[in-house]
C-alpha cells in the first residue's frame, strides 16, 4: 500500500488528489475535465476504477464506459454504454439517421444530465477514450461545453499509441477552464519496492527490486505479473532464492497491454520483439507493413510504459512473452523478412544469422552469411551459435564448391573448439582439395590437420598435390604452405616436406621479405633455436612478434612457436610473461584449442623454472581445455610436463597412471613424442628402473639428432642419460655424455651448463666437487631453475659432509629448504636431504641459508658477516655500518671462531648460493 490509496495503487497519491479535488469542485457546481494519459499497462484503468468507487461512496452518480476497436464503427456506442439501456436501441438508431436527429439526441441527453445534477454530482468516465466512436466523442464535447457550471466531472483516460484522439477533440477539451491533464509514469524503484516488500524476505528486497525493475521497467502490470510468477516458482521450490521469474502470468500480462484491440500495437510490438537491438522505426515499419508514423506512435507508447531502452525492449523477457502469442507461421515469416532486411541493411552476420536459424532459411545468400557468422561467433567465444550456423549452412549449400566451403569452415571452427570435431571431416576435406574446390589459403592447412591427427602419409600426399595444378603458383597457397612446411619440420619431422617444386628458406642465409607473416617468422625462429641453439637475435625477434600479437587475432602456430623460442633460448622469464599476457587475454572459460596449447606451453615454462605445482596445474588445465583425443599427436607435450611435475613431486603413482593413458602411435614421430619419451625416462629413474630410463633417453637422443633438434635447451637427453649411467654404475659413460652436452650449441647457457656441472661433479673426485658445484649453484640461481638448484645444493651438502664440514652442509641444506618451500618441491627436498633435515624443521631468520652455527651471532656480527661474505673490505664494511675498521676486525675474529672458518674465502664459500648480496644489503639496514 502506498499513501493509503489502496492495495492496488502505488505512487499515485498526487494523481488521486487531483481527481478528488475535481470531485470536490463538482460538488460545488464547478464542472471539470481530467484527461489521464500514459503508456500501456501503467495503471490508468486501475486509477480510474479506484477513483470511481470513491466518487460513488461520496454520493456522486457515476456513469462509466470503455472505448474499443470492436465498436469504433458503431455510432454512439460509448454514449449508449454510458447512459442508455437495451430498450433505448431505437432511440439511438433514430438519432443517427440525420444531423437533426443527432442534435435532438444531444439536447435530450443534456436535459437528462441537467435533471440528474439537481439531485447530486455526476461523474462521467470513459476508459480508452481514444477508441471511442466519432459520434460519442461529439456528444462528449457537447456535454463538456454545456455543463461548465454544472456539478459534472468528466474523467477520460487515453493510452498512448497508434490510435490517438483527434487534435480538435484535445483542443476543445483543454479549453475548459477546469481541464487538467495527468500523465502516469512507470513506477520508480521505490514504487517497485512498495509492491513487492510484503511478499519477500526483507534481506532479499534490495536485490529483488533491482531485478524486478530491470525486467519490467516499473510497468505496474508487469511488476504484479512478475511477483505472481516468482511466488509460484518459490512455492514449487521453497529452497530457491527469490528472484524475478517471467512465466505464465508475465506472458499473459504482456499480451494484455500489447493486444488492446489495437492490431497496430500488437504488430509493431512483435516487430520490436523480433528485431531486438537492431530495431529502428524504419526497419520495424518495413518488417510489419505498417506506416512509419504508426511505428513511432507505438514506440512512444512503449517508452512511456517503461518498456523500451535505447530503442529496444529493456529485457528479453518482454519480447519473448509477446512472441509467445504469435503463431509459428507468423513468427517464421517475420524472421525470414527480418533476416533479409538486416542483410540488405548491412547488419553484422551474427545478427542476421540469429533470424536465419530461427526460420531455417536456406537461400544461397543465407549460406554465405551463415559461414561469416560462424567465424565471427567463434571470435566472440559463442561456440554453440557458430556450430548452429555451420549446420544450417550445410543445408543451404547447393554446389560442390559451396559444400567444400562449409566443410572447410567446419574444420577451422571445429579445430578452435576441439580438434576432435575435425576428424570426421578430414576425408571430405581431402576430396574437396582433390577436386580443386578449396580456396588457396585454406588448401595448405589441410596438411596440418592431417598431421595433427597422425595421418602422416595422407599429409605427405596432400603436400605433393599442392605442388600441382590448380594450386601450383597460387601465391596464397605458397605463403600458407611456407608456414605449414616449417611447422611440420619442427613438429612432425616424419612428414616429407621436400615435395617437388617447393623451395625452403633459411632464417640466417636469406633475409625475410616484408610480406612474410608473423607465423612464418615464428616457426622459422623456433627451427633455428632447435637446430642451432639460443642466439640473441632470435630472442629479440620472438619478443617483437609477440608484441604485435593478440589472442584470437594471430595464428596459434605463431604464438606457440614464439613462446617456445624464448623458452628454448633460455629465457623462461620472458616466455612466462608473454604466456600470462595471452592467457589473460583469453579470459574465461579456459577452454578451446588455443587455450589448451598456451596452457601446455605455460606448463613447460613452469617445469623449466622448477615451479612444480604450477607446472602440474597448467598441464592439467591444458588436458581439460579440450578432449584427450582432440590433442592428437600433440598430446605428448602436456603429458610430458604433467608426468615430469608429478614424478619430481614424488607422485610416481599419478605419473604412472598418466603414462598408462593411451596415446596415438604417431605421437612418437613428433617433437612432442621426444618430450614424452624423455619424461617417461625420468619416471623410470624415479621408480628405480635405470636401464629402461637409459633406453628412453638414448632413443630421444637418436631421434633428436636425426631430426635436427639436438640442443640441450630443448631436450637435455645427455645429462638425463648420464644420470641413468650413474645409477647403473657407469661414471665414465656419464662423464663423456656430460662433456658432450657442454660442447653442444646451447650447452653454455646458465640452465644447461648448471645441470651439466652438477653431473660432472658427480663423476669427479671428491675434492674437485665443491668448486664445480659452487659454479653450478650460481648458474642455476641465475637461470631460475629451482628443482635443479635443489639437486645441486643436495650434492654440495653431501660433498661437504664427506669432506668433514657438517656445519657448512647443514647451512646448504637450510638454503635448499627455503628453495623447496618456494617452488613446492618439499617431497624432493625430503628425499634428497633425509639425513640432514627432520620433518617439521623451518627456515632460520637473518641471513638466508644460515645454519645453526650462525644462530649464535649477534645482530652486529651478522651485519658484518653478510657484507664480508660478498666481498666487501673491512674499510668498506666500516663505512657502510658507520663503525671503525678495528671494530670490524674484532667482529670478524669472533665470527670465524663461532662458524669454524679461517678466512674470508671460507666464509664466502660457506654462504655460496644463499643470495648474500640481497641479504647483505638488508642486514646492513637492520639495527
Amino acid at each position: 500500500m502506498a499513501g493509503g490509496i489502496g492495495a492496488e495503487l502505488f505512487e499515485r497519491d498526487e494523481e488521486m488528489k487531483i481527481l478528488m479535488d475535481g470531485l470536490a469542485a463538482a460538488q460545488r457546481r464547478e464542472g471539470g475535465v481530467v484527461l489521464i494519459g500514459g503508456g500501456p499497462g501503467v495503471g490508468k484503468t486501475a486509477l480510474l476504477d479506484v477513483f470511481l468507487r470513491r466518487a460513488a461512496d461520496a454520493g456522486a452518480q457515476v456513469f462509466s464506459a470503455s472505448g474499443s476497436v470492436s465498436v469504433t464503427g458503431h455510432e454512439l456506442a460509448v454514449i449508449k454504454e454510458l447512459f442508455l439501456g437495451p430498450e433505448e436501441e431505437e432511440t439511438v438508431r433514430a438519432a443517427t439517421r440525420s444531423s437533426e436527429g443527432v442534435a435532438e439526441f444531444e439536447d435530450r441527453l443534456f436535459a437528462a444530465m441537467h435533471r440528474e445534477t439537481r439531485r447530486r454530482p455526476v461523474v462521467i468516465a470513459v476508459d480508452d477514450v481514444q477508441l471511442a466512436d466519432a459520434a460519442s466523442l461529439r456528444c462528449l464535447l457537447y456535454l463538456v461545453r454545456r455543463l461548465r457550471t454544472a456539478p459534472v466531472m468528466m474523467v477520460l483516460s487515453e493510452s498512448t499509441g497508434p490510435h490517438a484522439l483527434p487534435p480538435a477533440f484535445h483542443a476543445e477539451l483543454l479549453r475548459h477552464p477546469q481541464a487538467r491533464q495527468l500523465r502516469l509514469l512507470p513506477l520508480s524503484r521505490d514504487g517497485v519496492a512498495d509492491v513487492i516488500q510484503h511478499h519477500v524476505d526483507t534481506d532479499e528486497t534490495s536485490e529483488l527490486v533491482a531485478d524486478f525493475h530491470a525486467v519490467s521497467g516499473g510497468n505496474p502490470l508487469l511488476v504484479h505479473a512478475l511477483l505472481a510468477d516468482s511466488r509460484d516458482a518459490r512455492r514449487l521450490d521453497p529452497r530457491q532464492p527469490s528472484r524475478a521469474v517471467a512465466s505464465t502470468a508475465f506472458t499473459k500480462a504482456a499480451l494484455a497491454w500489447a493486444y488492446r484491440d489495437e492490431a497496430e500495437l500488437f504488430d509493431v510490438t512483435c516487430g520490436f520483439a523480433i528485431l531486438g537491438e537492431s530495431a529502428t522505426p524504419a526497419l520495424v515499419a518495413c518488417l510489419v507493413g505498417r506506416g512509419a508514423d504508426a511505428v513511432k506512435q507505438v514506440m512512444t507508447a512503449l517508452d512511456t510504459a517503461g518498456l523500451l531502452e535505447g530503442g529496444a525492449f529493456r529485457d528479453d523477457a518482454v519480447g519473448k512473452a509477446i512472441l509467445e502469442h504469435a503463431d509459428a507461421v507468423t513468427k517464421a515469416n517475420l524472421r525470414r523478412r527480418a533476416a533479409l532486411l538486416l542483410h540488405d541493411d548491412g547488419a553484422p552476420a551474427t545478427v542476421v544469422a540469429h533470424h536465419l536459424l530461427a526460420a531455417s532459411v536456406t537461400e544461397p545468400w543465407a549460406g554465405r552469411t551463415l559461414l561469416t557468422a560462424a567465424e565471427k561467433a567463434m571470435e566472440e567465444g559463442r561456440e554453440e551459435l557458430s556450430l548452429d550456423c555451420l549446420r544450417l549452412a550445410g543445408q543451404s549449400a547447393r554446389t560442390e564448391r559451396e559444400r567444400a566451403a562449409v566443410v572447410m569452415a567446419r574444420v577451422k571452427i571445429g579445430w578452435q573448439i576441439d580438434p576432435r570435431l575435425v576428424a570426421p571431416w578430414l576425408d571430405a576435406l581431402v576430396g574437396a582439395l582433390d577436386e580443386g574446390h578449396l580456396k588457396g589459403g585454406d588448401a595448405a592447412w589441410v596438411v596440418k590437420h592431417l598431421a595433427w591427427h597422425g595421418r602422416f602419409g595422407a599429409a605427405g600426399e596432400v603436400l605433393a598435390a599442392l605442388s600441382a595444378k590448380p594450386y601450383a603458383g597460387d601465391p596464397r597457397v605458397e605463403d600458407e604452405l611456407l608456414v605449414v612446411r616449417h611447422w611440420l619440420r619442427q613438429t612432425c619431422p616424419a612428414v616429407d616436406t621436400n615435395a617437388p617444386g617447393t623451395a625452403t628458406r633459411s632464417l640466417r642465409r636469406e633475409p625475410q621479405p616484408r610480406h612474410v607473416s608473423p607465423s612464418s617468422y615464428a616457426v622459422e625462429l623456433l627451427g633455428t633455436v632447435l637446430a642451432e641453439g639460443p642466439q640473441d637475435h632470435t630472442v629479440a625477434m620472438a619478443e617483437e612478434i609477440l608484441r604485435g600479437c593478440r589472442y584470437n587475432e594471430t595464428n596459434v602456430e605463431a604464438l606457440e612457436a614464439a613462446l617456445l623460442t624464448l623458452l628454448y633460448a633460455d629465457r623462461p622469464d620472458r616466455a612466462l610473461f608473454w604466456c600470462d599476457v595471452l592467457l589473460q587475454q583469453a579470459g574465461a572459460p579456459a577452454t578451446g584449442t588455443v587455450v589448451a596449447i598456451l596452457s601446455g606451453v605455460r606448463a613447460e615454462v613452469a617445469l623449466r623454472q622448477g615451479m612444480l605445482p604450477a607446472a602440474e596445474g597448467f598441464a592439467r588445465g591444458a588436458l581439460s581445455a579440450i578432449s584427450l583425443p582432440g590433442w592428437g599427436v600433440a598430446i605428448g607435450a602436456p603429458l610430458s610436463a604433467l608426468v615430469m611435475a608429478t614424478t619430481v613431486s614424488g607422485k610416481s603413482g599419478v605419473a604412472g597412471a598418466w603414462l598408462n593413458q593411451s596415446v596415438p602411435e604417431g605421437m612418437f614421430e613428433t617433437r612432442h613424442g621426444l618430450l614424452y619419451t624423455h619424461a617417461r625416462g625420468h619416471y623410470h629413474l624415479a621408480v628405480d628402473r635405470p636401464a629402461a630410463a637409459l633406453e628412453d633417453f638414448l632413443t630421444c637422443g637418436g631421434l633428436a639428432a636425426e631430426w635436427g633438434m639436438d640442443t640441450p635447451t630443448f631436450l637435455p637427453w645427455r645429462t638425463s642419460a648420464a644420470q641413468a649411467h650413474l645409477a647403473l654404475g657407469n661414471p665414465r659413460e656419464a662423464r663423456a655424455l656430460v662433456r658432450e652436452q657442454l660442447a653442444r650449441p646451447g650447452g653454455s647457457t646458465s640452465w644447461a651448463r648448471g645441470v651439466s656441472l652438477r653431473l660432472l661433479a658427480a663423476t669427479s673426485e671428491l675434492d674437485q666437487r665443491p668448486a664445480l658445484l659452487r659454479e653450478s649453484i650460481n648458474l642455476l640461481e641465475a637461470g631460475g631453475s629451482q628443482v635443479e638448484l635443489i639437486r645441486a645444493l643436495a650434492d654440495r651438502s653431501q660433498a661437504l659432509h664427506a669432506l668433514g664440514a657438517p656445519a657448512k652442509a647443514r647451512m646448504v641444506a637450510r638454503h635448499a629448504r627455503a628453495v623447496a618451500d618456494n617452488c613446492g618441491a618439499d617431497p624432493l627436498f625430503r628425499r634428497l636431504f633425509r639425513d640432514e633435515v627432520h620433518e617439521g624443521d623451518s627456515g632460520s631468520e637473518g641471513v638466508e641459508g644460515e645454519g645453526e652455527g650462525s644462530s649464535s651471532l649477534t645482530a652486529a656480527e651478522r651485519r658484518v658477516t653478510a657484507l664480508a661474505a660478498v666481498g666487501h673490505s673491512n674499510r668498506e664494511i666500516g663505512r657502510k655500518l658507520f663503525i671503525t675498521k678495528s671494530t670490524v676486525e674484532q667482529h670478524l675474529t669472533r665470527v670465524y671462531r663461532k662458524l669454524g672458518v679461517r678466512s674470508r674465502a671460507e666464509l664466502s664459500d660457506l654462504f655460496v648460493g644463499t643470495n648474500m648480496g640481497t641479504g647483505a644489503e638488508r642486514l646492513a639496514r637492520t639495527s
